[in-house]
């Protein structure tokens, strides 16, 4: 089936204590199915870094790899979302017109969404001298209203001094 291609079930799985934690799933899980085969999957699973709780985290892996990943988890009503190397936390998602007003969180969901599948966006990444990513961040733009995703608070990567930065182009999913 090729759905077992798709979605990757990691470890026990999670336990969603909210109706918007299993509606996440199933939005990620629809938005991934709707792409041509092959071109992504999903993985889901409950938070690695503390597996003893039971919300759902999950990561969305594109074949492209110049393409942005997206990843994250969904605790209550936030959402946090990784793009790439650089995340967002949205308070109080699941309540809808978190980045447009009067949108619900389903469409929030899919205009990022399609925003990273078509690709073309830039993220500006930090190095320090051993080559690790240390910060970054990215805009994207979602009806209008500007967004920024940031792997560390972006006023303070300016002015520090770091070995490299290099701004990643990331391609479209297909």
């Amino acid at each position: 089936m090729e759905d077992d291609k798709v979605i990757i079930w990691a470890g026990p799985p999670p336990c969603p204590r909210t109706r918007f934690e299993a509606e996440v799933i199933r939005e990620l899980e629809a938005l991934v199915r709707a792409l041509p085969a092959g071109t992504a999957s999903l993985r889901i699973g409950r938070l690695r870094a503390s597996p003893g709780l039971l919300e759902p985290e999950f990561d969305i892996t594109p074949a492209n790899p110049r393409a942005a990943s997206v990843g994250g988890y969904a605790v209550a009503d936030d959402l946090e979302l990784v793009i790439g190397h650089a995340e967002q936390e949205f308070f109080r998602f699941a309540r809808g017109g978190t980045i447009v007003r009067g949108a619900s969180w389903q469409d929030e969901l899919r205009w990022v969404w399609e925003v990273v599948v078509a690709g073309g966006f830039t993220q500006r990444q930090y190095f320090n001298k051993r080559g690790k990513l240390v910060g970054g961040y990215s805009k994207i733009c979602l009806k209008g209203t500007e967004v920024v995703f940031s792997a560390s608070r972006p006023q303070r990567l300016v002015g520090r001094a770091y070995a490299s930065v290099k701004d990643v182009i990331y391609e479209p999913y297909f």
